[in-house]
């Protein structure tokens, strides 16, 4: 059968057609209209069910971790009460502006009842970090290795928080013209140093830097 035959093929001839020529036609039709709906209808309906599906499954995950989350929540808010005991309580360890004169005689009594002379003892420039202020002193004190150890340990021993760094030791220079000097000499030690004491900046600190810094 050609092309023109069956574009010109009529109802009736298909009616006189035998049975199973008809059943094959209707068939083959069945067929073609089965894979039109399948691809005008079905097919965009499957995409858009996969599509649906695959933000379930996604929105399922989100929920899952937000659970978890939702579930360790009473922990982290323990964990962050925690951190702000702390932190107050490292707060507490900064000396405030009227106190640091005091810290500062502290430090020089620690080494002086420990044996040591101070031969400097001069106070730096704050320097000014982001809730807090560095105050480092200058120091050069002179006394056996023991005496140094000891004043080391009573400073870090200070409820107040006092750091030692820049530690340089040398040997007194021998200058003595007896025994009895050279030997003591020849235990005498120069540490020189930096301890360094913070103060916590309050409001009035941080205005006055705010003000600062927007001089021209």
């Amino acid at each position: 059968m050609t092309f023109d035959e069956i574009r010109n093929l009529q109802i009736d001839d298909i009616l006189r057609w035998p049975l199973k020529t008809q059943m094959i036609a209707i068939a083959v039709m069945m067929v073609i209209l089965g894979i039109i709906v399948w691809f005008e209808c079905i097919s965009p309906e499957n995409d858009q069910y996969d599509a649906l599906h695959t933000q379930e499954e996604s929105l399922k995950i989100q929920i899952r971790q937000k659970q978890l989350l939702a579930a360790s929540l009473p922990a982290y808010q323990a964990q962050i009460q925690e951190m702000n005991v702390r932190f107050q309580k490292f707060l507490e360890q900064l000396p405030n502006r009227t106190q640091i004169p005091s810290l500062l005689d502290d430090v020089t009594l620690a080494g002086r009842s420990r044996g040591l002379d101070f031969e400097l003892f001069q106070p730096m420039a704050e320097i000014n970090k982001h809730f807090y202020a560095e105050i480092p002193v200058k120091l050069k004190v002179v006394g056996t290795y023991n005496d140094i150890g000891r004043f080391a340990a009573a400073v870090a021993a200070m409820p107040r928080i006092v750091t030692i760094s820049g530690i340089d030791v040398s040997r007194v220079p021998d200058s003595a013209n007896t025994p009895a000097a050279k030997a003591l000499a020849a235990q005498q030690l120069v540490m020189q140093c930096t301890a360094t004491t913070y103060r916590y900046l309050d409001s009035a600190d941080k205005t006055g830097q705010a003000q600062d810094g927007s001089k021209p």
